[in-house]
């Protein structure tokens, strides 16, 4: 069968631009890479990143003409999803359109009540194989319900009907490395659209799933907590592979690179007799560190290092269920400036239920001053199926049945108009204040590591090459940040 793919742009406010990384959109490419196995043609189209208005997306399906369109349906892309199903739709009635991704797992009920006319299958869950399933169903039965197909909804006669959960990829060494060939661009890693490297970009994982439970997340939800790990000596074979493929620098998609310790360990140990000229980037919680492991990070590639801090207040951070607390952040970012990791990042989200301007002025003054590197302020947004959704939901503050088909921010739930311009006013001066004279003493600090440190050189360059007085780069972060979109954990993933 001929098959588009398509990875949709985020819905932003009327005069807003998207200012995130730029991704590789790694769920449909790796189900791209399986059709593409069993034979369909594939094309994949990445809205997101390639920055297509509706327009062109249009005419590069038509060109396509495909027999099926599958939509990578984030929370925050759900209604750029419909308006492409419904222009879709529009031109051929009889192209079959499925919706997938965490969205669409949650949502699917309310999904094909509303849109059944345009949305055709909602794929749920967490397995590439699905789509691949039903589109042998499609060739082979296509007059007959899919009862048969493990993990999708579609509605007959009305009638949303759900067919079992399909059971997770659990040994994800069985997952095929991705056919490049998909993707019609070069990735880089960039900061609020600004490129920090010119080097080719990519995002693969270690492992999938969490075992943790914080309350702002959708991953517990959308992986059923379980954690998978692929083995040490695949990972590190598909190191050799993007290598082979020109990919120098690496950021795991990982929500937390070493909760599993020994293989971590071991597949730094095995990385590094291959000498590789590969950079990567990881994620991880701040009570899982430890200096010996690393300096096993650092001598293996390992570059930089998020936090997922949130807070640096103990009342919110038990709200969020993080089991964390603001002194272990500060022994964590200590720690990994001894481990010599280039870039210490920590990731704060504001504007928490009930949360005080006190409380998020007390996250901004740790976050400036606790020795980071860079730091993300997100205000909090909540979506369907995690944890806060549920609470508010319980308080009559959301309306589940109105508010199911983008995410919201908290603070237009429970804080005065007062409050939210006050946030976020203080939210732009934290980052003109970081990026400002009053840094000039970090600056001199950070010079004698510029000089010694190649990559830190580079990014230097090019960062300064890029935005030249900074400017751009506040109002670029102002408005990532402002949006809410920075902290949405499932987004990169299949």
């Amino acid at each position: 069968m001929k098959v588009v793919l398509i990875n949709p742009s985020p819905v932003t406010g009327k005069n807003e631009k998207y200012y995130g990384q730029s991704w590789p959109p790694l769920g449909i490419l790796l189900i791209g890479t399986i059709l593409k196995k069993k034979g369909h043609r594939v094309l994949l189209l990445d809205q997101a990143s390639n920055g297509f208005n509706y327009e062109k997306l249009m005419r590069l399906i038509k060109r396509f003409d495909p027999d099926v369109l599958g939509i990578s349906s984030m929370t925050m892309a759900f209604l750029s999803s419909i308006k492409i199903a419904h222009m879709v739709k529009a031109w051929n009635l009889n192209i079959k359109i499925v919706l997938g991704h965490y969205h669409p797992t949650v949502c699917a009920k309310k999904i094909l009540e509303k849109y059944g006319h345009l949305i055709d299958y909602c794929v749920r869950g967490e397995n590439e194989y699905i789509l691949a399933n039903l589109l042998d169903h499609l060739e082979k039965s296509p007059n007959k319900k899919p009862n048969d197909i493990l993990g999708i909804s579609y509605r007959n006669n009305d009638i949303v009907k759900n067919t079992s959960d399909c059971p997770l990829t659990i040994n994800l060494d069985d997952l095929p490395f991705f056919d490049f060939s998909l993707l019609n661009k070069k990735y880089h890693q960039n900061l609020a659209g600004i490129e920090l490297m010119d080097s080719n970009f990519m995002g693969p994982f270690f492992s999938r799933g969490c075992p943790y439970s914080c309350t702002y997340c959708a991953v517990s939800k959308f992986s059923k907590r379980q954690y998978r790990i692929k083995s040490p000596e695949r990972m590190v074979e598909e190191f050799l592979y993007l290598n082979s493929k020109g990919f120098t620098e690496i950021a795991f998609v990982d929500d937390n690179f070493i909760i599993n310790r020994k293989k971590v360990l071991k597949f730094c140990k095995l990385l590094s007799k291959e000498n590789l000229d590969i950079n990567w980037h990881i994620e991880i919680r701040v009570d899982s560190v430890s200096k010996p492991l690393l300096d096993q990070l650092v001598s293996a590639g390992c570059k930089s290092i998020n936090f997922g801090i949130e807070s640096a207040n103990q009342r919110i951070l038990d709200y969020y269920n993080k089991g964390i607390t603001p002194e272990q952040s500060l022994r964590a970012i200590k720690t990994a400036k001894q481990a010599n990791i280039n870039f210490v990042i920590g990731l704060f989200m504001l504007g928490a239920p009930f949360e005080t301007l006190t409380e998020c002025q007390n996250t901004i003054q740790f976050a400036l001053n606790s020795g980071l590197d860079y730091f993300f302020l997100n205000i909090v947004e909540i979506f369907p199926g995690i944890p806060i959704w549920e609470d508010l939901i319980s308080r009559n503050l959301i309306n589940e049945n109105q508010g199911w088909e983008t995410s919201t921010r908290i603070i237009d739930l429970t804080h005065s108009e007062a409050q939210r311009q006050m946030l976020l006013s203080m939210i732009k001066k934290a980052y003109k204040e970081f990026i400002s004279f009053k840094r000039v003493k970090w600056i001199f600090k950070t010079i004698p590591e510029i000089l010694t440190s190649s990559y830190k050189r580079r990014i230097g360059i090019n960062f300064l090459k890029n935005i030249g007085n900074g400017a751009k780069t506040i109002v670029r972060l102002r408005n990532m940040q402002l949006s809410g979109f920075g902290r949405f954990k499932v987004d990169k993933k299949a």
